[in-house]
């Protein structure tokens, strides 16, 4: 009796073990570890989907149950690059080409996770893959010259609904602004100054994204030498938050933001705009960028 006891479970182990092995299989053979991954440690990172179907997404989206396997490092599509740090699409992104397919001066950094957009609250975790960062280290598949550009555009100033960071040149008018500023000493390093340095820039005339009396905006400007941290914090914590609290119409989804090379020397400059503090801002980063 003790022996049959004994196989009997032996038997049904196994069988779990296999069943066990069967469902994660699906998972591991798309490079979807269905837990902490050894080469990094980290977790699935959590997407932020507001339900809608949307044309970026469709041409990063990873292989999952019901889709064909189209994307993936390996399998790229019409993709220039897509790399998924420890086999893991949760955490990846793709360098996207622009509207025109063919034009690597208008290129977009797409999360190969749902990611609706800056409102997304997961951006501010401290575990949030740096998109910023993954653009910057994307910018060799650009051409057209030194002065490139990485653009988001508010919730309030965007057509689309998935994440994507403008990987493109900057508006030479704007370099120029941003430039005379930092001669000027308006733009700091203290990115608790951030809030209060406000300076104009000058955009496209004829920008079919912005309608408005002018070309110029007003942007909240910073100056950093690093790259390598979380922008979407730094945004909330240095502006939407006081600005909130200041009772302003403050909120990360009214928020433009960009970075670009510091004209002045090294390091990056880092703008802000929106529509719903005070400034004559922009909600729209199309107009300081050159994509021809």
């Amino acid at each position: 009796m003790t022996t049959t006891t004994v196989t009997t479970r032996s038997r049904f182990a196994r069988r779990i073990a296999a069943a066990a092995a069967m469902v994660a299989a699906p998972a591991l053979a798309f490079g979807l570890s269905p837990m902490a991954h050894a080469e990094t440690g980290t977790q699935h990172y959590q997407g932020c989907d507001n339900g809608k179907d949307d044309p970026i997404w469709d041409g990063v989206r990873p292989p999952t149950h019901g889709h064909p396997l189209e994307h993936s490092p390996k399998h790229p599509g019409r993709n220039f690059d897509i790399q998924w740090p420890g086999h893991d699409s949760t955490r990846g992104w793709a360098v996207h080409p622009g509207v025109d397919m063919q034009k690597t001066q208008d290129l977009l950094v797409v999360p190969t996770v749902r990611e609706t957009g800056i409102e997304c609250d997961n951006l501010l975790r401290s575990d949030a893959p740096n998109y910023f960062k993954h653009a910057y280290d994307s910018v060799h598949f650009m051409t057209g010259g030194p002065d490139w550009a990485l653009g988001l555009n508010s919730a309030d100033g965007r057509r689309l609904n998935q994440l994507h960071i403008h990987l493109t040149r900057l508006y030479g008018p704007a370099r120029d602004d941003i430039a005379q500023a930092i001669k000027a000493g308006k733009v700091g390093n203290d990115e608790h100054k951030w809030i209060d340095q406000v300076i104009e820039v000058t955009g496209h005339k004829d920008d079919k994204f912005i309608k408005s009396e002018d070309s110029k905006h007003q942007y909240r400007v910073w100056s950093t030498d690093n790259i390598d941290v979380n922008f979407f914090k730094k945004l909330n914590d240095d502006i939407v938050t006081p600005l909130h609290k200041q009772g302003k119409n403050a909120a990360m989804s009214h928020d433009a933001l960009l970075i670009t090379r510091n004209p002045a020397g090294k390091g990056f400059v880092v703008l802000e705009s929106d529509t719903t503090t005070g400034i004559h801002g922009s909600s729209n980063i199309e107009g300081i960028l050159d994509k021809r």
